[in-house]
């Protein structure tokens, strides 16, 4: 489309528009609307076309309603752009080159337009966005899954996911943050949990240019909000000693009458290696050597996002650990490494792969899982009458034992545990394992007079 350009030599502006600026608004809106950015073709050329087509529609429009013209005086074009700043809700722009006065037309309405656009962006339409952005930051599904499953439950049916993103405020926000946490009595750490999704979200929109500033990381919740963890006993945690010493003979008198409970052999062993379940079923003969084991990999649970936004898994051994610090090596004691011998002795007897790149607690032929072992668990506290525990929780003892000795240092600890945070160490693994009446006796020994 080729656009005329005026001839005449003075210019003016419509007299609608001096009356009534609400029309220009509205005509604004109405160019808007008709959409200049976002071309639907399918091939470059088409694309292309399309742009320059709705460009010239656009200079078409403004020209019709501001009656663009040259002005001999100053030998410029002029026309005007809405304004409501304005004392007459428009200002007047002037270019000495015509092309030039479309750029700035042009460049106007985009500017509007993209404002629009941003206008309209609410968490709803913007959270699958946003999804896959954060998807690509890494490679642990069951940490997306999570994601998703706090969307659903604190977001999905919010009145706040469908206010636009922009004209939330700080105050706005930092009310709604505080209702959440009242009204689902909510820890600090579920609360941080629950915000990742809106305040990663907004920094995402900042970073886009989309938002000016993100709202969300203005304010502080007072930590008086927030409902206190509930303590759990030392017994809840790990298996105290009484506990310990009849969960191994229940696990002993299961791996002797029963040698194809390798399970049973793995709690064992774990009671004196203090592996993540996920570590220990990974666990293959090379790792195995001259007394030493190497932890080089785990078991991982990985999901699969279904085009109906259900979440299928399937289990998968991947070649590293939790952190870098859980890539280590450590000490097999001889009761544990006489039960790797019989274990190889089984699997060789019924015709399992015992190669260096052979899994060593096998069943069927086949890998046993993390969920195999905690049935075991299971099981077992069923038997003694105890209260519920699993592979953690012999992970949690062996550790308190370690812990416990004043001969083994503190670093030293944290490595066999795979950790680098002396805080998660104390906080988490550290436990006493004393019965009451153990405990009475102890502080008579000590405290009294």
């Amino acid at each position: 489309m080729e656009i005329v350009r005026p001839t005449v030599q003075e210019w003016c502006i419509p007299v609608q528009y001096t009356s009534s600026p609400e029309i220009i608004k509205n005509y604004l809106q109405e160019v808007l609307n008709e959409g200049m950015m976002n071309p639907q073709a399918s091939t470059p050329d088409n694309e292309e076309a399309m742009r320059k087509s709705q460009k010239e529609k656009i200079i078409k429009a403004h020209m019709k309603q501001y009656k663009t013209k040259y002005y001999e005086s100053d030998n410029r074009w002029h026309s005007f752009l809405p304004d409501e700043n304005h004392p007459r809700k428009m200002r007047p722009i002037a270019k000495r080159k015509f092309e030039d006065l479309e750029q700035a037309i042009l460049a106007y309405y985009e500017e509007q337009e993209q404002l629009n656009n941003r206008r309209k962006i609410t968490l709803r339409k913007f959270y699958p966005e946003w999804f896959q952005y954060k998807w690509q930051e890494t490679n642990n599904s069951n940490y997306m899954k999570h994601i998703d499953g706090e969307w659903k439950r604190y977001y999905l049916d919010d009145e706040i996911i469908d206010k636009p993103i922009i004209d939330l405020t700080t105050l706005d926000l930092k009310n709604w943050a505080r209702n959440k946490i009242v009204s689902n009595h909510m820890t600090k750490k579920q609360y941080y949990n629950m915000a990742i999704i809106i305040r990663q979200s907004f920094d995402y929109l900042v970073e886009l240019g989309d938002l000016p500033v993100n709202h969300f990381a203005e304010f502080k919740i007072n930590a008086s909000l927030f409902t206190p963890p509930k303590p759990k006993e030392a017994a809840e945690r790990v298996f105290i000693e009484d506990e310990e010493k009849k969960l191994k003979q229940i696990a002993l008198k299961d791996f002797e009458e029963h040698p194809e409970h390798i399970g049973a052999a793995a709690v064992l062993i774990n009671l004196s290696l203090g592996l993540r379940v996920s570590e220990l079923v990974a666990l293959q003969w090379k790792d195995l050597k001259d007394g030493y084991l190497q932890v080089r990999r785990m078991e991982q649970k990985q999901w699969e996002q279904l085009p109906d936004g259900t979440w299928k898994a399937y289990l998968t051994v991947v070649d590293h650990t939790k952190s870098t610090a859980g890539t280590r090596t450590l000490y097999v004691v001889s009761s544990s490494m006489a039960l790797f011998e019989q274990i190889r002795a089984f699997n060789q007897r019924v015709g399992y792969d015992c190669e260096p790149d052979s899994y060593i607690f096998l069943h069927d032929n086949n890998r046993i899982t993390a969920n195999s072992i905690d049935s075991y668990y299971e099981r077992y506290c069923k038997m003694l009458g105890i209260a519920k525990k699993g592979n953690h929780g012999a992970r949690r003892t062996a550790l308190t034992k370690i812990a416990d000795n004043p001969n083994i240092n503190l670093k030293d600890a944290m490595q066999w545990a795979g950790h680098r945070d002396v805080k998660t160490f104390i906080d988490h693994y550290c436990y006493s394992r004393y019965s009451d009446e153990q405990k009475k006796a102890e502080l008579e020994k000590t405290l009294n007079l």
